[in-house]
């Protein structure tokens, strides 16, 4: 497998990437022109860096845009003293990347070669995503309650979706007090790579300015081109959450149930469910509950079965009480951290050397 589909950044393939980047290209002008060339959108990276720390950013951003080649081919292109180097990296290959390779795609537990995060059973959140990429159900809604790990889901359904154009907005991270549907459309916009809208008209009724936004919205989304796309909206539970964000995400469900943009599928998290009945028909719902032990115990099971080693009943209590210690089970990004940890610990080459 080559390096640059399954990068592993803690390596020397990274280093020597970065290493090379941050030499060849260093002034914020140029780091944002190259951007751009690759059709990555500048307005999302905080370019006041220094040049080793923004490049370590820019080539994870474009590994999850599925663009990690096209932008070391741009700086090879600009940049030749370079190309012996860069040529190093795109022939890299990972000697360490079949260690675990699950029988389905569906079924990973993202914790093999480049990632060290674990994704613990979400058993009903695989088979709505199987649901939606065979049976062609445009919209999911993922529902439960704090800590239940509707964000960490992003992960699985980034996983899932490698072969579409994936764009998260997240409620959480990307604004600092409160949101609006113009704010919300703009930056799902600027994700998308198209214009801007003009913001509402004054003196309308809310709900038709909104719809009226979501109309704009449509029409310039028709002048991408046609592919499959994913569009995953997070953190609509959140108390600055504004009430036209969900008359805007509602709007954006029949608009994609309606095949008005493409081929379109759009999942969100903590939306209320006050959805059209167009849209009710073609909608999957997937309520989370928390992590229990034995779900540690499923997840270090699973992989052993799949990488073919045996694991003792007192070893795998040994494990589950090693995360259990370092972690709580409602804190699940811990619990990921931990349990990826200990997996790579137990299981991959370096751990058996």
């Amino acid at each position: 497998m080559l390096w640059t589909t399954s990068p592993d950044w803690s390596d020397a393939t990274a280093e020597l990437l970065h290493r090379t980047l941050q030499g060849a290209i260093w002034e914020n002008a140029v780091l944002v022109d190259v951007w751009r060339a690759v059709g990555m959108a500048p307005a999302e990276v905080a370019w006041n860096q220094p040049a080793s720390m923004i490049w370590r950013t820019l080539t994870r951003d474009a590994f999850d845009a599925g663009k990690l080649e096209k932008l070391i081919f741009e700086v090879r292109e600009r940049i030749p003293a370079v190309a012996g180097k860069l040529d190093r990296v795109l022939a890299a290959r990972r000697v360490d990347a079949t260690w675990y390779t699950p029988l389905h795609r569906h079924t990973a537990m993202l914790v093999g070669p480049g990632c060290r995060r674990a994704l613990i059973d979400r058993e009903r959140l695989r088979r709505s995503m199987i649901r939606m990429i065979k049976e062609d159900f445009p919209v999911l809604a993922i529902t439960g309650g704090p800590g239940t790990g509707k964000s960490y889901s992003r992960h699985l359904i980034r996983h899932l979706v490698h072969n579409g154009e994936f764009v998260a907005v997240d409620v959480e991270n990307d604004w600092y007090d409160d949101v609006n549907a113009a704010g919300l459309l703009a930056t799902l916009a600027t994700r998308l790579g198209i214009p801007r809208a003009d913001g509402p008209v004054e003196h309308v009724e809310q709900s038709r300015a909104v719809r009226e936004l979501v109309h704009s919205f449509v029409g310039r989304f028709r002048s991408l081109p046609q592919r499959q796309r994913w569009i995953f909206i997070d953190g609509l539970d959140r108390p600055w959450v504004r009430p036209c964000v969900h008359i805007a995400v509602a709007q954006l469900a029949k608009e994609v149930e309606a095949g008005q943009l493409h081929d379109t599928r759009l999942i969100v998290t903590g939306h209320p469910g006050d959805f059209s009945p167009d849209v009710l028909e073609v909608l999957l719902v997937e309520p989370l509950s928390g992590i229990t032990e034995g779900h540690l115990r499923e997840f270090f099971t699973d992989i052993a079965t799949a990488v073919g080693c045996a694991l003792e009943p007192s070893e795998l209590d040994a494990m589950v009480t090693g995360v259990l210690a370092q972690s709580d089970l409602s804190d699940l990004r811990a619990v990921g951290a931990a349990a990826g940890k200990a997996a790579h610990a137990r299981f991959a080459p370096e751990a058996t050397a």
